[in-house]
């Protein structure tokens, strides 16, 4: 039970204070032949009660990691989210706080520079639909998620600068929050937002800090036990350090009296809940030792959680979650599959070929059983909706859809816009937006989703992609070779890369980085770890 809130500190120091002038008055009227027989030890309260005024104050816990004289630290979050009447998780009344806990803590001698980056953007675009060029419709394009706000091209080379410090401030932390919907429905997806995001930062030697959020309505994006498995596992299996603010616990461990109800999420006493785990997590400290006072309870459940979670025991063990990114179970020497037939699938076949073809003795065969392992098609419902891929349990163990590339014309850059979500709710053009219509519609667990557009917008940030095509409509080799090798991994959980090719300007050796790049993703989005295992 919580006792401790500013106003009790301030009568026990107040008492204290009466106790130890009447213990000055009785050692003064001691004779000075007659030492005083009262105990110092004894005067004063505890060492948790009590501030000596004359002693110096101690100096916090040295968070300017890169020792220039200021604290700078970055918060990121959405301020929209991509699930219909989800109240995202707004990082901006949490960076107020968190300046104020700051700015009026007397321990904090250093400059302080607070930041809030709104990772939600919107763009209206002409997209192509199919190989027709003058087949262009205007679609508007959002970024809900981390790693669609990280591709978004526009602005692309500040932000990779901000992250990493390079840009007008050089961050010692970087606070990463994501919209709760992804994080509850799309685990994987959100670890690898975040991972991509924290490796950029630790380029620049900041600290990334994953804020664990809270449900404001659990109806809608699943209970905060998603929330803390996810955010745990994301951190642990991390390809970089990471630190758990686990403010959706503390907010967890309040009485009902201190969960205020507000339209925005978090409320204000949320805000504060999350600045003061933040501000814990940063200086091993309560927040209420700073001069700001808000309400020293919701401080002391932020400091517990903070310090418990220092020793909890993480997640571990295989990761498994009904989604359209979760891992597969086929086990064979032959794979069988089918498809509807289109160029498209038939290029993603090619790549998948290229993949097995290094492995040892797996063979890929079209039908030829009553039960395939899979099914493989187009997800749009836009165009073309008779070559969408199959559901059907009975015949066929899995059913793999991807999103139709845009049209050439506009392609190379519409597809970096199109990660997330464009035009209406039930689009499914998109990553996400086939991987969410599979969840609305029932199709799990046997739908699974293939991010095309990640996937080369991943390949187009390592330079081993100038286009997604290799003609006026068709994917690029490599990129196929990439949809392949992510296939492959998602339904066995297996990758033999072989030799990497020892010249990295060679057409070879960018084939052989989008194979890797296939399995790595396939990877992160399976297991949440973005520390991906070396290939067998």
């Amino acid at each position: 039970m919580i006792t401790k809130s500013h106003n009790f500190r301030t009568r026990n120091t107040h008492y204290i204070s009466l106790f130890c002038l009447a213990v000055l008055f009785v050692v003064m009227g001691c004779s000075k032949d007659e030492p005083s027989t009262v105990d110092t030890e004894e005067v004063g309260a505890s060492d948790d009660d009590t501030d000596s005024m004359d002693s110096p104050i101690e100096e916090p816990a040295d968070v300017d990691m890169n020792q220039d004289g200021a604290i700078n630290i970055l918060l990121l979050g959405p301020s929209s989210s991509i699930g219909s009447g989800v109240s995202t998780f707004s990082l901006g009344p949490v960076a107020e706080e968190l300046r104020t806990i700051l700015t009026e803590d007397a321990k904090v001698t250093a400059e302080i520079h607070i930041e809030y980056e709104d990772t939600y953007k919107d763009k209206t675009m002409m997209v192509g639909l199919g190989s027709d060029t003058g087949n262009q419709y205007e679609y508007t394009h959002y970024a809900h998620s981390l790693l669609q706000y990280y591709y978004w091209p526009e602005g692309q080379q500040e932000r990779m600068a901000n992250l990493k410090g390079a840009g007008e401030k050089d961050w010692d932390y970087v606070v990463i929050a994501a919209d709760p919907y992804i994080i509850s429905k799309v685990p994987g997806f959100y670890s690898l937002g975040v991972n991509t995001i924290a490796a950029k930062v630790a380029e620049g030697n900041a600290q990334p800090l994953l804020l664990m959020p809270w449900p404001k309505n659990e109806q809608n994006t699943g209970p905060l036990t998603h929330f803390e498995e996810f955010t745990y596992r994301t951190a642990v299996g991390a390809k970089v350090g990471i630190d758990v603010v686990p403010a959706g616990l503390a907010w967890q461990d309040l009485s009902s009296d201190l969960k205020d109800e507000q339209t925005a999420h978090p409320s204000p006493n949320g805000a504060y809940l999350a600045a003061a785990s933040i501000y814990t997590q940063l200086f091993k400290e309560n927040a209420a030792t700073s001069e700001y006072t808000y309400n020293d309870a919701l401080a002391d459940v932020a400091f517990q959680n903070v310090n418990q979670a220092k020793d909890a025991t993480h997640f571990s063990g295989i990761f498994t979650y009904n989604s359209p990114f979760q891992t597969g179970n086929v086990d064979a020497s032959i794979i069988r599959y089918n498809h509807t037939g289109t160029s498209s699938e038939n290029g993603i076949i090619g790549g998948l070929n290229w993949v097995i073809s290094k492995t040892d003795g797996t063979q890929l065969e079209r039908d030829g059983a009553p039960t395939v392992h899979f099914n493989l098609g187009r997800a749009n419902t836009n165009f073309e909706a008779n070559k969408r891929y199959k559901i059907d349990p009975s015949s066929f163990d899995y059913s793999i859809g991807f999103p139709m590339q845009d049209g050439s014309t506009t392609g190379d850059t519409s597809m970096l816009y199109g990660i997330d979500k464009r035009g209406s709710q039930s689009e499914n053009g998109t990553d996400l937006g086939v991987a969410f219509y599979m969840i609305r519609e029932n199709e799990l667990p046997t739908a699974r989703a293939v991010p095309i557009r990640a996937l080369y917008a991943q390949m187009k940030a390592l330079n081993i992609a100038d286009s997604a095509y290799r003609d006026n409509w068709h994917m690029s080799r490599d990129l196929d070779r990439a949809s392949g090798a992510y296939i492959y991994t998602l339904l066995t959980g297996k990758c033999d890369l072989g030799a990497e090719p020892a010249d990295t300007s060679s057409g070879e050796w960018r084939s052989w980085r989008a194979h890797k790049l296939g399995y790595e993703t396939a990877w992160n989005l399976m297991t949440l770890e973005g520390k991906i295992p070396d290939c067998d």
